[in-house]
């Protein structure tokens, strides 16, 4: 085996045996699936993918393999489901190996936010809908921005629409950090304390609007983190800032080295605050976007607003007027029709979301493309329709359904929502 009449060493031994296991494990092929190819629904939303992107190909399950024909260098660069094509790594596979996760690359990781979508079902979503430079993408409830990064990242034109102060600036930060010089963020350690004692006391100035914006976002992350655990008492407050800060910091530069190296020309957000349901008045608007990628908010089965308590306490934003402004919270008024025996803020939320899927048809342009990603979550131990509310209400306002895909949430046991859909649609 060894090829000598000596008894192998352990590390021979590990190592023969790892190479060969590893041989064992890892598909046969030039055009190969990523690792985190792990439920049918990722292999439902690879065919799709292909579609958007290739002339012609073949899926393979059981060898995990994919042959197809088209441009290679293209899908290279676009695709979010292989990890290999045509013998080379995919963009796809080389920034997560570079940030070490699926979803947390570039800024998306920026900041906790309760309700986020996965990057991943953007691009695949971005792709399926052949979406190119002179395309605009919508997101009528564009949260903390993922949609809109993710966009940003593939040179795509895109708008965000959301009702939460927090949320836009998230959104304007994730876009923002993309084109920010790098001497921007030279700060070292004394900088960082002192910017943190200015925040501390309501000090905190900056002429560069990204840099003001990026430290109290740091902060209030920084402060939240001590509010739910002690395990970074021995850090303290500034040390965890400035561990955040540089973070941040080496997600700046490997995404410029990724971004030089395979020659990727970002495209900027245009992000907006503001309310889905008021979306008409805005007469600009209408059939103005060629897709919209979006999730509605889950304000019965998510606490959205608590999760940005320290953020908006310390710039003085009034939490519950906030909170009035999500889908049905306005409670002015009976729903239109009758929803069962579901709890009148189910109702009243319904009311809202349709309102906003008519308003979504009208910014879309003829043949413009929707996916709408929602789950049916649990209250007072009721199973809570909304994928299938959804869907009519899709077909209510006038869409052509076309495909529903289900994405279990893999991981915790006890969440409020197992998992989702993804609703696709087209305006005829």
């Amino acid at each position: 085996m060894f090829g000598t009449h000596e008894f192998p060493s352990y590390e021979e031994i590990l190592d023969i045996y790892s190479k060969e296991f590893s041989s064992y494990i890892q598909p046969k092929g030039n055009t190969i699936f990523g690792f985190w190819m792990q439920t049918i629904a990722d292999l439902e939303l690879l065919n799709l993918e292909l579609q958007g992107l290739t002339e012609e190909y073949q899926i393979n399950p059981a060898s995990r393999t994919v042959k197809l024909k088209g441009d290679e260098d293209f899908i290279r660069l676009r695709i979010a489901h292989l990890e290999k094509v045509g013998g080379r790594p995919t963009f796809y596979s080389e920034i997560v190996d570079e940030f070490g996760d699926t979803n947390a690359y570039a800024f998306h990781n920026l900041y906790p936010y309760k309700g986020k979508f996965y990057p991943r079902v953007v691009r695949t979503l971005i792709n399926v809908f052949k979406l190119g430079p002179n395309s605009i993408l919508f997101d009528p409830f564009n949260g903390s921005g993922t949609a809109t990064h993710e966009a940003s990242l593939m040179g795509i034109k895109s708008a965000g629409l959301d009702v939460t102060p927090m949320g836009v600036m998230l959104s304007e930060l994730k876009n923002d950090l993309l084109f920010i010089d790098k001497k921007d963020l030279n700060f070292n350690v004394d900088n960082l304390t002192e910017v943190f004692q200015k925040i501390e006391n309501k000090q905190w100035q900056h002429p560069n609007s990204t840099i003001y914006k990026l430290m109290l976002a740091i902060y209030f992350d920084t402060i939240d983190a001590f509010s739910r655990t002690s395990s970074y008492n021995r850090t303290g407050k500034t040390g965890l800032f400035i561990q955040k800060f540089n973070y941040i910091k080496e997600c700046f530069e490997k995404i410029m080295a990724i971004k030089k190296k395979y020659g990727l020309r970002f495209e900027s957000a245009y992000i907006m605050k503001g309310d889905i349901l008021a979306l008409k008045k805005v007469k600009k608007l209408e059939g103005k976007f060629d897709a919209v990628i979006t999730s509605p908010p889950y304000y019965f089965s998510i606490d959205y607003v608590g999760k940005d308590k320290i953020a908006y306490d310390y710039l003085g934003v009034d939490m519950k007027k906030v909170e009035s402004k999500y889908l049905g919270m306005k409670n002015n008024g009976q729903p239109s029709r009758p929803y069962g025996e579901l709890p009148i803020k189910v109702a009243m939320y319904y009311e809202d979301l349709k309102k906003s899927i008519e308003n979504i048809f009208w910014v879309l342009k003829q043949k413009g493309k929707l996916a709408i990603i929602v789950g049916d979550s649990t209250v007072s131990g009721r199973k809570i329709p909304t994928t299938m509310m959804t869907k009519n209400f899709c077909e209510e306002a006038g869409f052509k359904f076309e495909k529903l895909v289900f994405n279990p949430l893999l991981g915790a046991r006890n969440r409020a929502i197992r998992g989702e859909s993804i609703i696709i649609c087209e305006k005829p």
